[in-house]
């Protein structure tokens, strides 16, 4: 009977010692055969084909933990002094799977590019349009090499101590920003291009303290030594160039003089036609480059026999069905790149694009430049008319320009008896810029208009850029 009573008391000890635990599926309870099990002591145990594992409680302490997994289920974790269940359940992952599109279309790269160019009339905005437009250029200089030597002035507070100042505190580099906001009108010719600017801004790096001072000093220096009715020669060794060289805002214009006030004020005026001009410009070059102009250097449509395109890959660009083609140039084009074209349309709705090789790359007589970098995207939408237009577009480019040539800075003055020649400043310059723009276009509306509307638009253009430290706030939310 004592025997019996033990070991009924031995078992009774040997399970509370040892518990078997089920691992089971939460949503099918089927068995999760082979589960890994671990605890934060670093040991661990797999569970058995049947789901099953044994945990045996006095190799472990309540202060350790348990961990559950299982290949496509979600882990789980429990603290070993509040484990009281003989059964586990894992919840299944959600698993991800890419989109499977069915289409009876088997369209190989070359039949979509050729109903591409097939529909390009009948798909894009080509007639005259008014649109409404933001411009940003963002734009960064860096100095790589500044160097200036055989330097003589007949100036005598403009010498050498003063140009070696001038170079230790200029900054290595230098950015602004530009935007504008603006009704722009046109169509793909050159010679139909206005616009109305409704406001811009500007912020610009500013010099440091010491640049400034040097800046100032060498102003105060110029004004003492050069006179106000000068007009100044550049030269650069036996290259037949020269050039006029204008030193603007030296001299305060006397408030009376009457001639000297009108010639502001037109400078004035001349400042803002430019201004506006310029942008006018670059948001020109911007249409006039889009892939379905004749002109353009992105011609991986028009001249897609030029290029080798990959197997077309379906895909959902927003809520649209595309076509993704990525191409590369066979010989001597500039660009690779990617296409999303519309499958129902064929319309070419974005592109991605980046230069191969540099665009321009020369080297003569002291001068160079090379244009290493031209990288973009534009993309197409439908806005106020049943054709798509550009409505967004954006490209990063870089360029290096260097000179190392010598120079004469001359000054003359027809007022004065005897030579016209006052004085001179001559050096040999070494230089080396390496620039960074940024470019961004953002189109809010776009509607067609006629001939006679067109003709009948006055340019009146009397913005010029605010300057501000920071720009802070969206520039065109009144859009």
């Amino acid at each position: 009977m004592k025997k019996s009573i033990l070991l009924l008391l031995f078992f009774v000890n040997l399970n509370a010692q040892s518990v078997t635990v089920k691992v089971l599926d939460s949503l099918s309870f089927s068995p999760i055969p082979f589960a890994t099990v671990y605890f934060s002591n670093s040991s661990g145990i797999i569970s058995d084909e049947n789901g099953d594992f044994e945990l045996i409680k006095n190799e472990l302490t309540d202060e350790d933990s348990l961990f559950i997994s299982s290949m496509g289920y979600n882990k789980i974790s429990f603290s070993l002094n509040q484990f009281k269940d003989s059964i586990v359940f894992l919840s299944p992952k959600p698993i991800e799977l890419n989109n499977v599109i069915l289409t009876n279309r088997d369209l190989s790269s070359e039949e979509i590019i050729e109903k591409v160019k097939a529909g390009l009339t009948q798909n894009y905005q080509t007639d005259l349009s008014e649109n409404k437009i933001f411009y940003r250029k963002e734009y960064k200089s860096l100095i790589d090499k500044f160097e200036i030597n055989k330097f003589k002035s007949s100036i005598d507070s403009v010498d050498d101590l003063l140009i070696d100042s001038l170079l230790q505190n200029l900054p290595k580099e230098n950015s602004s920003a530009t935007e504008v906001l603006s009704y722009y009108y046109g169509n793909l010719e050159e010679e139909n291009q206005k616009i109305n600017l409704i406001k811009s801004r500007e912020t610009y790096k500013k010099d440091d303290e010491i640049l400034e001072s040097l800046n100032s000093k060498l102003e105060e220096s110029l004004k003492k030594s050069l006179k106000s009715n000068s007009y100044f020669k550049i030269r650069s060794g036996l290259l037949p160039f020269s050039g006029d060289l204008e030193f603007d805002g030296l001299w305060d214009i006397d408030s009376t003089n009457q001639e000297a006030l009108k010639k502001a004020k037109d400078a004035e005026i001349k400042r803002k036609e430019n201004f506006a001009n310029s942008i006018k410009g670059r948001i020109s070059n911007i249409y006039s480059n889009l892939f379905y102009n004749d002109a353009t250097d992105l011609d991986f449509i028009l001249k897609s026999n030029r290029y080798e395109l990959s197997s077309p890959e379906l895909t959902y660009l927003g809520n649209q069905l595309v076509y993704v083609i990525t191409f590369q140039p066979k010989g001597s084009k500039d660009y690779k790149g990617t296409l999303h074209i519309n499958s129902d349309d064929f319309a070419v709705v974005r592109i991605d694009f980046k230069n191969v090789k540099s665009l321009f790359k020369v080297k003569l007589l002291g001068i160079s430049s090379d244009n290493y970098l031209v990288e973009g995207r534009m993309v197409f939408s439908k806005l106020n008319n049943e054709k798509y237009s550009l409505t967004y577009f954006q490209v990063s480019s870089g360029s290096k320009a260097g000179i190392d040539r010598p120079f004469k800075i001359i000054e003359k003055n027809k007022f004065v008896k005897g030579r016209r020649k006052q004085n001179q400043i001559s050096f040999n310059l070494d230089l080396i810029v390496n620039a960074l723009n940024n470019v961004e276009l953002r189109v809010f509306q776009s509607k067609p208009i006629d001939l006679n509307e067109f003709e009948n638009l006055t340019e009146e253009n009397k913005i010029l850029p605010e300057y501000e430290d920071e720009f802070k706030t969206n520039f065109w939310e009144e859009f």
